[in-house]
């Protein structure tokens, strides 16, 4: 194993450990656990994927990364979607509409 691999390695055990006491100990962190959590992931991912652009030739790297963004879409859009109607129900009762 290359040292640059290595590196990439350790910096994704920093980056994951980092990740972890930053949604354990902070607000910020428990909001998006319990109200966002799909935001989580795809920060997430998306540090995994800076990482692995260190140790991955490019022409590999945006192969794979392209791969996840498209697989993303999907959950992300769904995500949205979701979030947007219970904005809008929680604006019909606050104002409040029946229906």
């Amino acid at each position: 194993m290359d040292e640059m691999t290595l590196f990439a390695l350790f910096l994704a055990l920093i980056w994951g450990v980092v990740w972890a006491v930053i949604l354990q100990f902070t607000r910020m962190g428990q909001f998006l656990v319990h109200q966002r959590t799909w935001i989580t992931v795809v920060i997430g991912v998306g540090g995994d994927l800076v990482i692995a652009a260190v140790c991955v030739p490019f022409d590999g790297w945006w192969r794979v990364a392209a791969i996840v963004v498209l697989s993303s879409v999907g959950i992300i859009a769904r995500s949205l979607i979701n979030e947007w109607g219970d904005v809008q129900e929680l604006k019909r009762q606050l104002n409040g509409d029946e229906n």
